[in-house]
């Protein structure tokens, strides 16, 4: 019997010379100023933007909320961008941190497929499942993961109502990033591609209704 090999991981080296290169592109893509976005989004943008790298962890998790504003607001052109260019971060074993790159992938992934875009799914199609052994466990597939927020508990719902604006729309968004990632590894019985679809309908409505967040008129 053969001793298995451990898998071959990019190093923190790797990884900061990347953020070092790839990061001002990251920092240009965030400039929304050109596109039809909700004034809190393009606040987010600006936020995320400042001292962006691919090693902070909290940037990265700021990058998918603004990620998940663009999916809602049919900013295609942006979002394909955005998961094009984040697609070939290294992977450094650290699974927390490679999370919200694959959550980009798998968004960009998703909606690409609902309009037929071939040329972005072809192009994000050998980045979707890295490590090549990733997979999704039973439980998120049937969507424990999902925040819900649309359907909170009325006493829950209650105590939400004194939360800023800003966190309700950022946690209703935040069901478009789960739901393209169950959809992507293969749904299952209970998320199956209708319902996924539905549902992301139901949240981008949500994010709308949210008060500061309707979609621009001009």
């Amino acid at each position: 019997m053969t001793d298995i090999e451990p898998p071959k991981w990019e190093s923190a080296k790797d990884l900061k010379a990347f953020s070092d290169k790839t990061s001002p592109r990251v920092v240009e893509l965030l400039d929304t100023s050109d596109i039809p976005v909700p004034r809190p989004v393009h606040q987010r943008a600006k936020s995320t933007a400042k001292s962006f790298s691919f090693t902070r962890e909290v940037k990265l998790g700021e990058l998918v909320e603004v990620v998940s504003f663009l999916a809602a607001y049919g900013r295609y052109h942006r979002l394909d961008a955005l998961a094009r260019t984040v697609a070939r971060t290294p992977h450094t074993g650290n699974s927390t941190l490679y999370e919200p790159i694959r959550n980009i992938v798998h968004t960009a992934t998703y909606f690409a497929k609902r309009r037929h875009d071939a040329s972005t799914m072809e192009a994000l199609d050998p980045h979707l499942f890295v490590p090549a052994d990733f997979t999704r466990p039973a439980g998120y597939l049937t969507g424990e993961h999902l925040q819900n927020w649309l359907d909170l508990p009325a006493e829950k719902a209650e105590e939400a109502r004194a939360l800023p604006a800003s966190y309700h729309a950022g946690m209703i968004a935040d069901d478009l990033l789960t739901l393209a990632s169950i959809s992507v590894c293969g749904g299952s019985s209970v998320w199956t591609p209708d319902r996924i679809d539905a549902q992301v309908d139901r949240i981008i409505a949500g994010v709308f209704a949210v008060r500061g967040y309707a979609p621009p008129t001009s």
